[in-house]
């Protein structure tokens, strides 16, 4: 049998919620922008090396110092090099604890990050007016909706400053009583 959630519980439920979608969110973006379809390959490098982080990411990392990376031979010619490799760097050394109320940065930790971010390759700026939008209205899909019924329903509410109104709604008996708070 389900046991019923007071009232008392709804700021820290739609705080895990909220966090919960959050960190959804930053990894949903991170994947994104590791793709071939957004980041432009060369090497590899530049899409492997999104992160996110509470502090600005600095680009201050060396293809020459990773592999495997530091043994591709860039081809400098606007397409792929061969034996390019797209692998994220950063997805799974990510805690992925991000509080809501806290900001939080996407960046990319290649040292040529701007230049390829320029790029007429990149998808990038594309990603960021287009499809992010819409990725957010996907990820935070809750909708409040709040509910507060009392007589036997799950939640039980009793003040001397809320009026009992009767044969509200589809409660149409004269024993019902319901309120509903609905977002539309």
């Amino acid at each position: 049998m389900a046991r019923a959630k007071g009232i008392e519980n709804i700021e820290k439920d739609l705080d895990g919620n909220l966090e919960r979608d959050l960190n959804t969110l930053v990894r949903a973006i991170i994947t994104d922008l590791s793709s071939e379809e957004y980041s432009a390959v060369d090497t590899g490098f530049f899409a492997s090396s999104w992160t996110a982080s509470t502090q600005r990411p600095r680009p201050d990392q060396s293809r020459k110092d990773h592999s495997p990376w530091s043994n591709i031979k860039p081809s400098r010619m606007g397409r792929k090099a061969p034996g390019a490799v797209v692998e994220p760097r950063f997805l799974d050394t990510l805690s992925f604890n991000f509080k809501p109320y806290s900001k939080v940065f996407v960046g990319n930790r290649s040292e040529y990050a701007a230049r390829a971010l320029a790029s007429p390759r990149s998808g990038v700026p594309q990603y960021v007016q287009g499809k992010l939008s819409k990725l957010i209205s996907k990820v935070f899909t809750d909708k409040p909706k709040l509910g507060v019924g009392t007589f036997g329903t799950g939640v039980k509410y009793e003040s001397k400053n809320v009026r009992d109104l009767k044969g509200v709604g589809i409660f149409g008996g004269a024993d019902d009583v319901f309120v509903d708070y609905t977002n539309p």
